[in-house]
């Protein structure tokens, strides 16, 4: 019986060492809220999101709290670091020792229990995965003639969509976010997928797909949740901690894509890609006898996964927030078009290359990216080593978030970073000026591939519909806020829309 009594006190007593030395803040820890035993601060993240509405403005009330760099340790994951303010983000995403990707739970789970793709990879995995898709996808017209012709095509079919939906309801569209992002996936499709879909007829297999992604963005942030800080409510209650959702999500996304893989096998030809799988799926054959080789069958769905993921939702949401602003905004659409009518009429199609002639159109979205924030935060970054920033100690598998979001609205240097005002970016002889503090791809070797694609889609999106139609509230609509919806990165508000043909 004493042997039984001794071994719990022995317990007891290394679980509680253990939880006060975890609670603890070690020496030049960063800054930031005590927290609670074993819980540490996800209690405190709870409340500050609730208050604040969102995760990015969470971070930004930190930063005030506390400084530039904040420490945060949730649960059982490795500590999170939360970097703010356009010096020490820089500085951040320049050092190479912070370009690993986290190893926590929820992160390794998105692609079947290991770090697969390119999003959240790193090392030799990320390195390989990366090279050959900005290689592959540039033969394929990724930031090219060809890739501008799919998105005028869908451009084209999205402004009938939008004239048949608005005359159905009297010009009121109520959710046009959802017509926008059938027109942005098949877009993107077409490169990874190689065949394309009549976006009018709103196929299943495209509402489906739409629908995963979206879910999966929406359900989700970029801290990991709590099944990242506490991995082992998934045993214990699979449908509370909302384990059996995400789980089920994966699985449909998964089979999803490897139904395409499959499906390429069976058609390709050697010798012949017609899209970026054919050519990863060439890749995998010649490097077959490489031992060292990343490239499998497993790498290329996440692959897919990742640049759908990245790129649909946050392009889409790209247009959304534009078009909203400019709805509430009628002055600086009426600007916007009626600088489009001067330069390239309203018949003509807009292009790439007319883009320098537009000025203040491209003020208008640098604006708008500027201020949504769509991704308020880069996707959370890894220390590879143990190192310093700003005088504290940063352990190598610290999680690291650099805080876009303090950098868009920062009051010294933008001034009144709250408004809608795209003048800030036209000099006193109306030419178009960038600012270099506008960073909405990150900076560095971690930032988004996808930066050129995500630009031009945005550019001839928004040229193409205000060339076509007006925007205004609907009558009886209440004046949405702007601030965006939560989540992994943040969305534009649904509300309905009057648009009539111009």
């Amino acid at each position: 019986m004493w042997l039984i009594l001794l071994t719990i006190v022995i317990i007891t007593v290394i679980i509680t060492w253990k939880i006060l030395v975890d609670w603890s803040r070690p020496s030049l820890f960063p800054p930031g809220p005590p927290g609670l035993p074993f819980l540490n601060n996800i209690y405190d993240l709870k409340l500050l999101v609730r208050r604040t509405g969102s995760h990015s403005k969470a971070w930004c009330e930190l930063a005030k709290e506390y400084g530039a760099v904040v420490g945060l340790r949730l649960g059982l994951a490795d500590p999170m670091i939360v970097v703010s303010g356009r010096e020490a983000v820089m500085e951040m995403l320049g050092r190479s020792e912070f370009d690993g990707r986290p190893n926590g739970f929820i992160f390794t789970h998105r692609t079947m229990g290991e770090k697969r793709g390119i999003l959240f990879t790193d090392g030799k995995v990320w390195a390989d995965q990366r090279r050959f898709s900005l290689i592959n996808l540039k033969s394929f017209g990724w930031a090219g003639q060809t890739m501008e012709e799919l998105i005028l095509e869908d451009a084209e079919n999205l402004g009938k969509i939008i004239e048949k939906v608005s005359q159905e309801h009297g010009g009121i569209v109520q959710n046009l976010k959802e017509l926008t992002a059938l027109a942005v996936l098949n877009s993107l499709w077409s490169l990874f997928g190689g065949s394309r879909y009549d976006i009018g007829k709103c196929e299943p297999k495209l509402l489906e797909t739409l629908r995963m992604l979206n879910d999966s963005v929406k359900e989700s942030n970029v801290s990991g949740g709590l099944l990242n800080y506490l991995p082992f409510l998934r045993l214990l209650a699979p449908k509370l901690s909302g384990y059996e959702a995400i789980h089920d999500r994966l699985l449909r996304m998964w089979a999803f894509f490897a139904e395409e893989v499959k499906s390429h096998k069976k058609t390709r030809k050697e010798g012949i890609n017609r899209d970026l799988i054919d050519a990863y799926l060439e890749e995998i054959e010649t490097r077959r006898k490489n031992p060292d080789s990343t490239f499998n069958e497993m790498q290329l769905i996440a692959l897919l996964k990742d640049f759908f993921a990245a790129g649909v939702d946050t392009t889409n949401n790209s247009i959304g927030f534009t078009i909203g602003y400019l709805t509430l905004v009628p002055e600086v659409q009426d600007k916007v078009q009626e600088e489009l009518d001067r330069v390239i009429g309203k018949d003509n199609l807009p292009s790439l290359s007319s883009r320098n002639s537009l000025p203040y159109l491209n003020a208008t979205l640098a604006e708008v990216l500027r201020l949504a924030n769509i991704g308020p935060t880069t996707i959370p970054h890894r220390a590879t080593k143990d190192t310093l920033l700003n005088g504290y100690v940063i352990k190598k598998n610290y999680t690291i978030l650099a805080n876009l979001m303090s950098v868009h609205q920062d009051v010294d240097h933008w001034g009144d970073p709250e408004v809608f005002r795209p003048e800030r970016f036209i000099d006193a002889s109306g030419q178009f000026i960038p600012d270099a503090w506008v960073i909405p791809f990150g900076s560095g070797r971690r930032k988004c591939i996808g930066e050129t694609l995500a630009k031009n889609s945005h550019f001839l999106f928004i040229a193409y519909l205000l060339q076509k139609f007006k925007f205004a509230l609907a009558p009886g609509q209440s004046r949405p806020s702007m601030t965006g919806m939560d989540g992994f990165a943040l969305a534009p508000p649904i509300f309905k829309i009057l648009i009539t043909k111009r």
